[in-house]
């Protein structure tokens, strides 16, 4: 997917930002302003590593950023805002770790930067590092190195750890901390060293150049990242052996490293979720990672109290462990545990499902509609579908490999293309569509599925979808006074504007499985338009920012039920905790609220205390969540 505009130049989307208020509003005395709410990272279990990022950066974030991060890549040019040239010292320096962290997490949809949740904590942190080093030199922080050596170490310590000679008695940051280091832009800890922070912290602007100022901002914030930025090369990871004898699992290579580890033990307990009892004799595989590359695997099996163990395994700094099991054909993974010498007992829990391929059960919760012109004779239609499993069995297919959800597709539909996977991988093709292979473990939201295909357009398209679920929303989003929709199955929600683009949106719902939607395209393709097969694939990557722009901005579907549920004049029931439980619900409850008040059927007072209470609600969710 894009990596989009990396937005430091000044966005930064959240939805705890407030509503614009409706047309005819009179200002009223400001409420207190809530605090932006911050997100909390999740911190690496061991140093990141740029090497990664760069393969990482490469297939991700180069159609945009470009090779060198100039903002220059061979996608750039079809965005509509220019892409930040974050491999340039004077952006790079002016924002922290946490912050670029945060951005490739939660994206930056006003930017057409959707968030990159599908990578792993660990892989979004080795991008972060790699980026850093689009903008220095390893000779630039090995300058930083030896300044800081001449000026800084009888204070903070030779590694940064805030323990030097002269720190007794001296609360000092420990900057080899991630944790530290990275809530730090380089332009702050200019500023610190230049000026000084207190008595304990002298002014260098006499003493140091800028230049030199510059080169030691660059040192500290690549101890945070374990000193590996931006000097890291790729290595192999050290041979494993796979074992299950009662000899340690152990490198090899290196003695004095082998030396330094301890003996100690892995298990742990597997938990049905279903209710059914664990498994006994399944075996569960142990994975021992060493800077995120795997280097040992072993196997264990289930006992009658459904527990597992591994003796006699070696547990060194910068290891992690993770332990898996196979049920029902569906891999199931503990979470990731990092060693620590101090405590020779690794404890690895897994929560198992029993399966079902009976589908009845789960639901579309939305299902996005996004439409274009390709051409004059051509309509490009993104699908996207959220899908819940509200049981608690996870619905598999009966074989490995055999199709576990069926959607069709219309008989003129060509060139479909997925966000994820492939025909003859994934994906499978069937008589009037294709299937996805993957199961639907149980959770909210916890399927997604987006492709999307090209339909022929003469004058107007008639799209007919049957439901392959029950479906609670339809959310369709075309372009303004480009593309219009009609049915007796939706309504209109009105347009939007979102970072300069006009788009009109439709919304609906309440369809059964099998029910049919149909809808009428209408419009003319703007002059000049014509996009060639070879840029299908940037379309739906188009597709997908616009689709989350509707996510973030509205889901309509909640904001008509509101409406349609509440008597007139009636202020909007307070939400229960048990009914709202994300951030896009208490957005939607915001706009219906809007909505009656720009009908005049809520008076000030009321209106004003009701929305107060509802941003205060926003805040908390998104703290919760984050």
């Amino acid at each position: 997917m894009l990596f989009g505009a990396l937005g430091l130049s000044g966005c930064n989307l959240t939805l705890a930002a407030d509503v614009t208020p409706p047309p005819g509003y009179q200002q009223q005395p400001a409420e207190p302003v809530q605090a932006e709410v911050t997100p909390t990272p999740i911190y690496p279990l061991v140093p990141p590593d740029p090497v990664a990022g760069e393969a990482i950066y490469a297939e991700k974030c180069a159609p945009c950023h470009g090779e060198s991060g100039l903002g220059d890549g061979s996608l750039s040019m079809n965005l509509p805002s220019p892409v930040p040239p974050i491999g340039t010292g004077e952006l790079a320096r002016q924002a922290s770790p946490t912050r670029w962290f945060n951005i490739v997490t939660n994206g930056n949809m006003e930017r057409n930067m959707p968030p990159f949740k599908s990578l792993t904590d660990r892989q979004r942190w080795d991008v972060v590092a790699y980026l850093y080093s689009l903008s220095s030199t390893a000779e630039t922080v090995e300058r930083g190195a030896s300044l800081y050596r001449k000026n800084c170490t009888e204070c903070h310590g030779p590694g940064g750890k805030g323990d030097g000679s002269q720190a007794d008695g001296i609360s000092m940051p420990d900057f080899s901390r991630l944790e530290t280091a990275a809530g730090k832009s380089q332009a702050d800890f200019y500023h610190a060293i230049k000026a000084g922070v207190s008595a304990g912290m002298p002014a260098f602007g006499d003493k140091l150049a800028d230049g030199d100022i510059w080169a030691l901002t660059e040192y500290l914030t690549s101890l945070g990242f374990g000193q590996t930025y931006p000097t890291a090369s790729a290595t192999q990871p050290p041979s494993a052996k796979a074992t299950e004898s009662s000899e340690p699992l152990a490198l090899e290579g290196d003695q004095d490293q082998i030396d330094e580890t301890s003996s100690g033990s892995v298990s742990g307990l597997v938990v049905n979720r279903s209710g059914g009892g664990a498994p006994v004799g399944t075996e569960v595989m142990l994975h021992v990672f060493d800077q995120m590359q795997l280097v040992y695997t072993a196997t264990a099996q289930i006992t009658e109290d459904s527990t597992f163990s591994f003796d006699e395994v070696n547990i060194a700094p910068g290891l992690s462990f993770v332990a898996s099991i196979d049920h029902g054909g569906v891999v199931y993974t503990s979470e990731l545990v990092a060693a620590n010498p101090q405590n020779l007992e690794v404890n690895l829990p897994i929560e198992i499902f029993d399966t079902t391929s009976d589908t009845s059960n789960l639901s579309i919760d939305r299902l996005h509609y996004f439409f274009e012109f390709l051409d004059e004779k051509t309509v490009r239609v993104v699908e996207l579908y959220i899908i819940s499993n509200l049981t608690d069995q996870t619905v598999a297919a009966p074989a490995a490999g055999d199709p576990v959800l069926d959607f069709s597709l219309p008989k003129e539909a060509s060139d479909l293309e997925f966000q994820d996977g492939e025909l003859g991988g994934r994906y499978v093709k069937t008589e009037d569509g294709f299937a996805d292979t993957t199961p639907v473990r149980p959770g909210s939201g916890a399927y997604q599925v987006l492709f999307s295909y090209n339909m022929p357009y003469d004058r107007k398209l008639v799209l007919n979808r049957k439901m392959p679920l029950d479906t609670n929303a339809i959310v369709i989003l075309v372009p303004e006074e480009t593309i219009k929709v009609k049915s007796d199955q939706i309504q209109d929600a009105g347009g939007r504007n979102v970072q300069g683009v006009q788009y009109h949106m439709y919304s609906g719902g309440g369809l059964a499985r099998n029910e049919e939607l149909s809808l009428t395209v209408t419009g003319r393709a703007p002059a000049g338009v014509e996009t060639s097969a070879a840029d299908s694939r940037r379309n739906l990557i188009i597709g997908v920012g616009a689709l989350g722009i509707v996510m973030i901005l509205l889901g309509v579907w909640m904001y008509m039920r509101n409406r349609s549920e509440q008597p007139r004049g009636a202020v909007p029931a307070r939400p229960q905790a048990a009914k709202i439980e994300k951030p896009e619900d208490v957005m939607d409850a915001i706009l219906a609220l809007d909505d009656l008040y720009r009908e005049g059927q809520l008076p000030d007072e009321a209106y004003l205390q009701r929305r107060g209470e509802l941003k205060t609600r926003l805040s908390e969710l998104m703290d919760r969540q984050d």
